[in-house]
């Protein structure tokens, strides 16, 4: 062998000795079941954000409260032992209580209105509340407007439910919401749910007809309400000091790929909703559209506890930015 090409070679093994720099791994944590569209959305943005940087970054997604439910996931987020996850304002209330304004009922009166005040206000002005704990959110996942489903007892108007035994989330405006229309309200953590409904420890519960379907929730109840009770969003949450370690190039990535995996969730809750209920029709459930006054009307005091909860001045400011879409 020549002297060149015996240093080539030497130059060749030496290089192999050191094998190319791994990709970084970035953990995404959510608490939606596998045929969710959140998981949906998490599973495109994890492949658009390794195909996009070739990839040097791969998203591990962890799905159906693997890695806690969302007051965990909350938590691990602002303590920097999470890189990512979805989480809803309410749990988000912990950290920022001004954004237990989000959480009031009968905001929005269709996702549309919902959709240009969370992109025109809600985003930024939820950021500027989250900073000191060490999170940011990229963006917002739609999880559908919340209806309400009970076992045996038809519901068309809000004094339907008084005195009903209904599992509600221990989300302040969802609690007082139905405490305003007396309701036996019941905090069963979501895990127990299903057990407590076939049971008949509560007769009730509260949630997007996405989740009511995906869950199963329709082998338990057989009426759907379509109450529109609470437009329920969900915040695509990073660490910050995990986004500001990206190099430009990636978090920009990082951002727009967000962007459109809420966009996802947009196109398939707000269109796919009406063939969601036909198909819990076809189940089995009985449907019927409330009287929407009726609920309004008994809302006061629901709004007075959420803005005994997230100062006044929030409140004032959310609804004007809700007004400006009117």
């Amino acid at each position: 062998m020549t002297k060149s090409l015996l240093s080539a070679a030497c130059a060749c093994a030496l290089l192999a000795s050191f094998p190319a720099e791994a990709a970084q791994t970035v953990r995404l944590a959510h608490t939606a079941a596998v045929s969710h569209v959140h998981h949906e959305a998490a599973m495109q943005f994890a492949k658009a954000v390794e195909a996009r940087t070739n990839g040097e970054y791969k998203v591990e997604v962890y799905p159906a409260g693997e890695l806690g439910d969302q007051p965990a996931l909350a938590e691990q987020i602002t303590l920097g032992a999470l890189d990512m996850s979805i989480v809803s304002l309410g749990n988000m209330a912990m950290y920022a209580k001004e954004l237990n304004a989000m959480t009031a009922p009968f905001l929005f009166s269709d996702y549309d209105q919902a959709h240009k005040v969370i992109d025109g206000f809600v985003m930024d002005w939820m950021n500027a509340k989250l900073e000191a704990n060490d999170a940011v959110g990229l963006s917002m996942f739609d999880y559908g407007f919340r209806q309400t489903t009970t076992k045996g007892i038809v519901v068309n108007s809000a004094d339907d439910l008084k005195g009903v035994k209904i599992r509600v989330p221990p989300s302040t405006g969802l609690l007082a919401a139905f405490d305003a229309i007396g309701a036996n309200t019941q905090r069963i953590a979501y895990s127990e749910l299903y057990t407590s409904l076939k049971q008949g420890v509560v007769a009730g519960e509260e949630n997007p007809v996405f989740t009511i379907l995906a869950d199963s929730l329709f082998e338990t109840q057989d009426q759907l309400a379509l109450t529109n009770h609470y437009f329920d969003c969900q915040v695509f949450l990073a660490n910050k000091m995990f986004m500001d370690g990206l190099p430009e190039n990636v978090r920009v990535i990082f951002k727009e790929e967000a962007v459109k995996a809420q966009n996802l969730t947009r196109e398939k809750i707000s269109h796919g909703e009406a063939q969601v209920i036909e198909e819990l029709k076809a189940k089995g459930m009985n449907v019927t559209t409330p009287d929407r006054a009726s609920f309004v009307s008994k809302m006061k005091p629901a709004y007075e506890k959420v803005s005994q909860l997230s100062g006044k001045a929030a409140m004032d400011e959310l609804l004007a930015a809700i007004e400006k879409t009117k």
